[in-house]
């Protein structure tokens, strides 16, 4: 594992709770809720919206110069907005292990390793966009500032992100956009419902990290394995974590009585054995889990880490690559 990927563990367990948490996981509403609103399809500047701390923000005029603050901000908007508009982005955008949009942030010449209010100021900036996660005192120093700040929500479901999609789209002026790639995954989603409502016997699924923890259904790659056509056996068993409910740690006598037929992981950030984590290595020595399922039968799968730890629109990317997966199950 090299420095950097070493300096960026802490971040990547950031990532990782942040990219699995969803507030409000409900899939059977994803029809109706994730449809562009009337209000995203026109905006007129200065116009004014609620951010993820529920403060109203004016957005004076069409932004042209937008920093970012966080990887899933980072892919959103290079989606949205041409690359000129965008002054500053996180640093991991240009890893290819963990970034959906690694080779479109070349052009942008800041890249922040750790924010700093200091930084961002020298940008200047008339439009900051922040995760919930934020350090306080950046936010505080820019608004004092009299810099224009938007907090995302706190929500990382699928309906949550395309809320997200829809908002930052209005606030950047690039509805149409917006629109379109809301309408583009969510016919996605409807596909991907649709096979995993017809399919009978669907694998049970475990996801699985190299700092021993799981996901619950009430995340987002717990949504995406129901999405896929598979059942989280952590949920079927009802684990929850103890310090962090929807997280809980995995030991190996759990993972014996699971009794899993398929594993997902992801390798990013792991020390791998020819591409495969050194855990998966180890288990696949280890007599105590010969009988499990997945581990006997080669069902463990180390899945694309940028499509499935995200916490933008591309997780649409890990829910396909993990139904492309148990279709053959």
């Amino acid at each position: 594992m090299n420095q950097f990927t070493k300096l960026l563990l802490p971040i990547l367990l950031l990532l990782f709770l942040t990219a699995c948490n969803t507030d409000t996981a409900n899939n059977d509403d994803e029809n109706s809720t994730n449809q562009p609103s009337e209000q995203a399809k026109q905006s007129a500047y200065p116009l004014t919206v609620t951010d993820g701390r529920g403060k109203e923000i004016t957005i004076s005029e069409k932004p042209k110069r937008i920093v970012s603050t966080a990887l899933a901000v980072d892919e959103l908007l290079v989606d949205l907005v041409p690359s000129e508009n965008l002054v500053g982005v996180t640093a991991i955008s240009s890893d290819p292990a963990i970034s959906n949009v690694a080779g479109k942030t070349d052009s942008i010449e800041t890249k922040f390793e750790t924010v700093t209010a200091e930084q961002i100021l020298a940008l200047k900036p008339d439009l900051v966009i922040i995760p919930s996660y934020v350090n306080p005192d950046v936010l505080n120093q820019l608004e004092n500032a009299g810099i224009t700040t938007f907090q995302v929500i706190d929500d990382t479901s699928f309906e949550g992100i395309l809320k997200t999609v829809e908002t930052l789209g209005k606030i950047v002026g690039e509805q149409e956009k917006a629109n379109n790639l809301i309408s583009d995954i969510q016919k996605r989603i409807d596909a991907l419902k649709e096979k995993a409502d017809k399919k009978e016997n669907k694998p049970r699924v475990l996801y699985y990290t190299e700092y021993s923890s799981s996901v619950t259904d009430n995340t987002t790659i717990g949504e995406m394995i129901k999405l896929a056509g598979g059942i989280n056996v952590v949920s079927e068993a009802g684990i929850v974590g103890e310090s962090y409910p929807d997280y809980p740690e995995i030991s190996k006598e759990v993972l014996v009585q699971l009794k899993p037929d398929v594993i997902f992981t992801t390798a990013w950030g792991s020390t791998t054995n020819n591409g495969e984590p050194a855990f998966v290595t180890e288990w696949k020595k280890d007599p105590a889990l010969k009988d499990v399922p997945a581990i006997k039968n080669n069902k463990i799968y180390v899945l694309d880490s940028a499509n499935v730890t995200t916490a933008s629109h591309y997780v649409i990317e890990g829910a396909e690559e993990m139904a492309a997966i148990l279709s053959k199950e």
